[in-house]
């Protein structure tokens, strides 16, 4: 696997975590089941597992899952430092 592949699968998967994450944080805003919330907990630790599980049955080395990882902290790090509340007034953790 190159490098640029890598990246951009990690980059795909962040992506996905972090559209389950933002559906779960609405869910837990909105006043919605707390279950609800820990499902998508349990469906955030799956996609883990299962992209862990992907990459080690396709035969990638340590090296791809790092590229990988830098994939995926490039798609956090877009989520959380570009990404503007709708109300910066209410954000209640800053």
């Amino acid at each position: 696997m190159t490098a640029g592949l890598a990246i951009l699968a990690g980059g795909v998967f962040g992506l996905l975590y972090m559209g389950v994450l933002w559906g779960a944080v609405r869910i837990l805003t909105a006043g919605l089941s707390v279950w609800l919330f820990a499902a998508m907990g349990l469906l955030r630790a799956g996609l883990l597992a299962g992209a862990l599980w992907l990459a080690v049955r396709s035969g990638a080395t340590a090296i791809d899952i790092a590229f990988a990882l830098l994939g995926f902290f490039a798609i956090r790090l877009l989520a959380t430092r570009f990404v503007k509340p709708a109300n910066p007034e209410r954000v209640p953790w800053k």
